[in-house]
């Protein structure tokens, strides 16, 4: 089950969730581009849009 933390600003009401498979994946992204692999940074993108449309984000942006 993917954890959370909450990200402060210096304004506490600009308060955030992060979650924290959101952040593997876009770490997992940015690892794949640096290595110039294209096909996993893609799959990357991919997992991330589809963990954000799950009930299992806790930080899912409103559309």
């Amino acid at each position: 089950m993917p954890g959370n933390s909450v990200a402060l600003d210096e304004d506490p009401a600009s308060a955030r969730v992060d979650c924290d498979s959101c952040e593997e994946f876009r770490q997992g992204e940015t690892e794949a581009n640096a290595e110039r692999d294209w096909s996993r940074a893609t799959d990357c993108r991919v997992l991330l849009k589809r963990h954000q449309d799950s009930a299992e984000c806790v930080a899912r942006e409103p559309r």
